[in-house]
């Protein structure tokens, strides 16, 4: 776990840009008109601490206390933890002080520093608060579901091994052939190639992948025959062979070898875990459509000016390797001939 300085650092370096951002722009105190009582607004605007002209209010060390995860805050119900946060928040607000008087705010680290800070810290609560898995409706949740129904329901597919023949005999004592081999996939994949004559089935050794019961294929396999898809459809175990010869539509006959099994998917949309993961990729999309739009906001509000042309004004010293020549990303290395 970090020590309590370690947490206040974000703290410090806003600080030393600003003496009005030292407290991190806590929310001000709610008003009347928020439902809160004159007597819980006193309470709150009370002081606790004061750094020079700076001045921590119960409210603002409250809201800090109250951002912490929850096994943290219970820590802080505790009196002893809580004066030594407060005694770690002056002691930040005295480093950032002092360094104001060294000038130290003036530091192209210390300003990247916390232009980073200030931007991690919108992006938590402009993006990554703001769109939680929560906020996700359970209709946004079937909507999503229904729009990519294959992802979560399939139907059982087959793969096998086909030898397609001209004649009845000739499948027959393929599937002779095959019984004999004895699950030797090699073996059939010579019977293939000696008995077959669909030339794009054998050009793979038979291997039509992945198929439906109707014969209908998956990525890049071979329609299948739907009657000698059915066939391979009723064999129990890979390896197993089709009992008799399959009557094929282009009056083929075919023989079917089982060598793998998908089984069936089906997942419904009230499945804790289908729901979980569709919140999760809602979630990221619309973290990163928010992202887009902020940035889009800014950029019609400060209109930034980009002058790449005077990239080449710019100085670097020769690092250890010397003067190499420009880096080319799209050039590639050639062999050294010797």
């Amino acid at each position: 776990m970090r020590s309590p300085v370690a947490r206040l650092l974000p703290l410090f370096f806003v600080g030393l840009l600003s003496p009005g951002l030292a407290g991190a722009q806590p929310a001000p105190p709610p008003s009347a008109d928020a439902g809160v009582t004159p007597a819980e607004a006193a309470r709150r605007a009370q002081v606790v601490a004061r750094v020079g002209d700076q001045a921590i209010t119960v409210g603002e060390f409250e809201d800090m206390l109250n951002e912490a995860p929850g096994p943290v805050r219970q820590r802080y119900l505790a009196p002893a933890e809580r004066r030594a946060y407060l005694e770690n928040l002056v002691t930040t607000f005295l480093l950032a002080a002092e360094a104001r008087r060294q000038g130290l705010d003036r530091n192209p680290e210390v300003s990247a520093s916390v232009r980073r800070i200030l931007s991690q810290r919108l992006e938590q609560r402009a993006v990554l608060e703001s769109v939680t898995p929560e906020s996700i409706s359970a209709s946004e949740v079937t909507a999503y579901y229904q729009a990519h129904l294959a992802d979560y329901q399939q139907p059982e597919y087959r793969r096998a091994t086909v030898i397609i023949t001209a004649d009845r005999e000739t499948a027959a004592r393929a599937i002779a052939d095959v019984r004999a081999a004895r699950g030797d996939l090699r073996r059939v994949r010579e019977l293939v190639r000696q008995h077959s004559v669909d030339e794009p089935s054998k050009a793979r050794d038979g291997d039509v992948f992945y198929f439906q019961r109707s014969g209908a294929p998956t990525g890049d396999g071979q329609p299948v025959d739907p009657a000698l898809a059915a066939a391979v459809f009723t064999l129990g175990r890979e390896m197993d062979v089709t009992a008799q010869p399959v009557a094929l539509a282009n009056n083929r006959f075919g023989v079917g070898v089982l060598t793998g099994t998908r089984p069936a998917l089906r997942r419904e949309v009230t499945d804790p875990g289908v729901v979980a993961t569709i919140r999760g990729f809602l979630v990221r999309d619309r973290r990163t459509q928010r992202t887009a739009a902020l940035l889009q906001e800014a950029r019609d509000r400060l209109h930034p000016e980009v002058h790449e042309d005077r990239l080449d004004l710019i100085h670097l010293p020769p690092g250890e390797l010397g003067n190499l020549p420009p880096f080319d990303p799209h050039a590639r290395p050639h062999a050294d001939p010797h």
